[in-house]
């Protein structure tokens, strides 16, 4: 990952780069009307497994506008490292001479415009290490979180957005993100009550069709829930992004519908993602050469345009 301090020199040659003039991205940064430091965005999820290509796509279409983009990774085998030696007998640990060796990160260039400024980069690496148990914390371990924190300064001055990539997306990061958007995946659209039938015109059964707000208040509680009843302290959500892993049953009028009722419950709508019936590989981003295709890309701009506007009014800072 490029290191670069927080400076005004450096700020305004990364400016003058990109087709500005120098001097004036100089004044700029030595004065209030510096640029203000990228989001850090976490996306949040009950289930993150076919969400993956959702945040790739996203990613790739603000890399084409032209923005500078870090997809920033949770290495993997941070549980086996850590953890290591953990619930082993003592004669056993005493046996091992060498303790595992933390993952190297690794960073790799997924993009970048021949002609512009946009970049897309991911980095993997460890978010956290943990101390071992003291008698003053309860008998657990105490958690370091100071290398994802180290990452993200490292890149505040290189990127305009930071996307966090967990293992795991159910909560959200009051630490370290500046913004927290929602995922909802959607199985099985609540567009008919199955609990309620009424015989159709063959002697079938079907569901009582449900309104717009109705099946906005089933998604809220169907894929929404894991948000509600959390012991974390209340969040500030930036808007809801829905995928359907089936057809939709419903038009488009429908959903503006449901948007609506989002809208009056505070879950700010930023758009629909159809992911196909084709099986999409488990908790992986797309491969590179995917996300330099600009069919794939346009999938996703329309969703990603109304994120970066959302993202552009709300003050940089924590949630």
């Amino acid at each position: 990952m490029p290191k670069n301090q927080s400076t005004a020199a450096q700020t305004a040659r990364r400016a003058s780069r990109s087709g500005g003039k120098y001097t004036e991205a100089l004044r700029r940064a030595t004065t209030n009307d510096a640029p203000r430091p990228p989001h850090v965005l976490r996306f949040l999820a009950e289930r993150s497994g076919n969400l993956y290509h959702l945040v790739g796509g996203i990613a790739a279409a603000w890399a084409y506008s032209g923005q500078r983009v870090l997809l920033l990774e949770e290495a993997e085998d941070y549980w086996r490292w850590t953890m290591s030696g953990v619930g082993r007998s003592r004669s056993r640990r005493k046996k091992e001479t060498e303790p595992a060796a933390p993952p190297e990160p690794t960073t790799s260039m997924l993009w970048s415009s021949p002609d512009g400024p946009g970049l897309l980069t991911r980095h993997t690496c460890m978010w956290e290490t943990r101390h071992p148990v003291q008698e003053n914390n309860c008998g657990f371990p105490h958690t370091d979180r100071s290398p994802l924190a180290a990452a993200v300064a490292d890149a505040i001055d290189t990127y305009d957005v930071i996307v966090l990539l967990p293992r795991y997306w159910s909560y959200p990061d009051r630490e370290i993100a500046t913004a927290h958007v929602v995922f909802g995946e959607i199985d099985v659209f609540p567009d008919t009550d199955c609990r309620t039938v009424l015989p159709g015109p063959g002697g079938e059964e079907k569901g009582v069709p449900l309104s717009p707000e109705q099946s906005a208040a089933v998604l809220r509680e169907r894929c929404l829930g894991f948000l509600f009843g959390s012991p974390h302290l209340p969040i500030a959500l930036d808007g809801v992004i829905w995928q359907s892993n089936w057809e939709l049953p419903v038009d488009a009028d429908y959903l503006e519908g449901v948007d609506r009722d989002m809208n009056r419950a505070g879950l700010r709508p930023l758009g629909w993602s159809l992911a196909g019936r084709r099986p999409l590989p488990h908790k992986q981003l797309p491969e590179p050469d995917q996300m330099k295709d600009p069919s794939f890309v346009r999938r996703f701009q329309p969703i990603a345009a109304r994120l970066r506007t959302a993202l552009a009014a709300r003050p940089a800072g924590r949630n």
